[in-house]
């Protein structure tokens, strides 16, 4: 929980230092308005489908974080996947029933427990809907010893959100078995091929390997990537390069999309990774991406929410 709280603390920096040079950029001008102002709220709320949020992390240690999410979430018109640690399941689960709209739970569990299988079935048991943020694994995501795993979560056509990509490290002075090249987009293939049944969302679109993230979407339809993290702030400048990694849009060079979209672009959801008053700093960064990518108004919906509001039921 330290690594994921320290996580936390280093993303919301990152947000506030970069949610209002995004603001500006959409809004043309120099000041553009702060961040959760009345019209975002009124945008947000009065759109058709809600926004979906694949990337919210429960606090355990932040005793308001629920009534935070809960407001926050009102005022964007949000649903959360709330990536809960197996020791607060019940909480989560709790709220989750209470609030069906709004939060969408999710269990994280360690892959390399010698008790995960029993905690995923009573993760599926409380009515969880998925799995993640996995990460800190010991071995490849697709080692063969992680397949228990995977396979329950075919058999409930979970979704599941794996960290890909640069991870942080938080003890300087101490060794640590922690390796990124363990979790590489590349190994979410496999999963995605051998349980067909499993939505395979990689977080943060495999930082720095954007291309081998979007080319591995391209050919299957149960993988998409969110954006979170520290990549939107790095291409903050040059978002449009973007474009590049999600090249195939109005060709036949890909798989089945969500709607039958053309749009490339499609095969990203929204994922904030950050405090829930941050949010809005996140979807100005996305924002600020579709503008700069020219991507259609109907993918931008797809991304949003629409894509995960279908599949979670939380449309309208």
């Amino acid at each position: 929980m330290n690594k994921q709280l320290s996580r936390r603390t280093f993303l919301d920096a990152a947000v506030k230092t970069t949610a209002m040079t995004a603001a500006c950029s959409l809004a043309g001008a120099p000041g553009a308005n702060a961040l959760l102002t009345d019209d975002a709220k009124a945008s947000a709320s009065a759109a058709s489908t809600r926004i979906v949020d694949i990337h919210t992390h429960f606090e355990p240690k932040n005793p308001g974080y629920l009534d935070e999410f809960l407001k926050v979430s009102e005022q964007l018109n949000l649903t959360g996947c709330m990536l809960t640690p197996f020791a607060n399941r019940k909480v989560v689960a709790e709220a989750a029933r209470q609030h069906p709209r709004q939060i969408v739970p999710f269990g994280y569990v360690d892959l390399d427990a010698a008790d995960v299988v029993k905690q995923v079935e009573e993760l599926h048991a409380l009515g969880y809907r998925g799995l993640g943020e996995l990460e800190f694994v010991k071995k490849l995501y697709s080692d063969p010893s992680h397949f228990p795993v995977y396979e329950l979560a075919n058999q409930y056509h979970w979704v599941v959100l794996f960290h890909t990509g640069i991870v942080l490290r938080a003890k300087f002075h101490e060794p640590e078995d922690v390796a990124s090249y363990r979790m590489r987009a590349i190994y979410l293939e496999e999963i995605a091929r051998r349980f067909p049944n499993i939505t395979v969302i990689g977080a943060h679109c495999g930082n720095p390997e954007y291309e081998w993230a979007s080319e591995i979407a391209r050919w299957n339809p149960n993988v998409f990537f969110d954006f979170s993290g520290s990549s939107l702030k790095k291409l903050g400048g040059r978002l449009g390069e973007i474009s590049k990694y999600f090249w195939w849009t109005n060709t036949d060079e890909g798989t089945d999309t969500p709607d039958n979209n053309p749009s490339a672009f499609t095969k990203l959801v929204f994922g904030s990774d950050t405090s829930p008053k941050n949010v809005e700093g996140v979807l100005a960064q996305y924002r600020a991406m579709f503008q700069a990518c020219d991507v259609p108004q109907g993918a931008r919906t797809l991304i949003l929410g629409e894509t995960l509001s279908k599949l979670f039921g939380t449309a309208g």
